[in-house]
């Protein structure tokens, strides 16, 4: 039997018609991944699922493996399946990993207040959610062979000051490498170019944050800058013009859902429920449906 077509961009029309009319989805297949923080008591956990312990990414697993599955894609490499634990005490399948190889496409940011709303500027109490749309690759082969393999479209997500980080590392990762890029490709944005995103390092790192006498710890996300960075080094992230040019359709596409959260107030309802390995609600990110 034929597969039934149907004309790419009226299949797209209809589609939408029948979306949820209260938010804005991504209209092309992608998996959110949200930033986890490591806790001190996992660290059995380490040669199994060592992002629980030294903190990094997590996304739902039967999420990704749609994505997978719909895609023709394979489970991204290093990535690690693992049990995670739910504020009402039940656990849920997850997938893993210390770090995460992007490269960035366009990112959205709001402030999420205690009344429920979502607003587009800092409000006092506030908390800080940001998104960003990505091209992810992951590396295959051992370190005098790796070799960094396109895979797909993701969103990495975080709240309060795992934000602040996320945003950091974007500017660390176009700040470091703007003389070597003005060597290499001159004019083309720091954003072309594969950075790496996560926890790193043998030794677990965790600072204390909030308000003094109600501290906890978070395992901060950064941008991985290898020493030594060489004018080779730098071209071998280049993402390659095939990719640029699917990351520019992606960011085209993706103009509504970007500006979505420029509007003056969302209602909390809008907002994704929120999980979380051991920490309190407040250092917790999500996982959006």
């Amino acid at each position: 039997m034929e597969p039934i077509t149907l004309d790419t961009e009226l299949a797209k029309k209809l589609d939408l018609g029948m979306r949820s009319g209260d938010t804005v989805e991504l209209p092309f297949p992608v998996v959110y991944i949200w930033a986890l923080n490591g806790q001190n008591t996992l660290k059995s956990q380490i040669k199994t699922s060592p992002a629980l312990y030294y903190g990094g990414w997590a996304c739902k697993a039967e999420d990704l493996q749609a994505i997978t599955d719909q895609q023709g894609l394979p489970i991204p490499a290093g990535w690690a399946k693992a049990t995670i634990d739910t504020r009402d005490g039940q656990g849920f399948e997850a997938v893993t990993a210390r770090y995460v190889i992007v490269a960035p496409i366009g990112k959205r940011e709001s402030w999420l207040q205690g009344n429920g709303q979502r607003v587009s500027h800092y409000v006092e109490g506030g908390r800080r959610h940001l998104q960003a749309l990505g091209f992810l690759a992951e590396r295959k082969g051992d370190n005098g062979n790796a070799q960094i393999i396109p895979w797909g479209p993701v969103v990495l997500t975080a709240k309060g000051y795992q934000a602040k980080n996320l945003l950091q590392a974007f500017t660390v990762w176009e700040k470091t490498t703007a003389g070597l890029r003005y060597k290499v490709a001159p004019g083309v944005p720091a954003w072309c170019f594969y950075l790496s995103l996560g926890t790193f390092g043998s030794e677990r790192q965790a600072v204390n944050v909030g308000q003094a006498g109600a501290q906890s710890p978070i395992t901060p996300i950064s941008a991985w800058i290898p020493e030594g960075l060489t004018p080779e080094r730098m071209a071998s992230l280049f993402v390659g013009q095939e990719v640029a040019g699917l990351m520019a359709d992606y960011q085209d596409q993706a103009q509504e859902w970007l500006a979505a959260w420029k509007a003056p107030a969302v209602a909390q309802a809008q907002a994704e429920e929120e999980f979380f390995v051991g920490a309190p609600p407040d250092l917790a990110d999500e996982i959006p449906f």
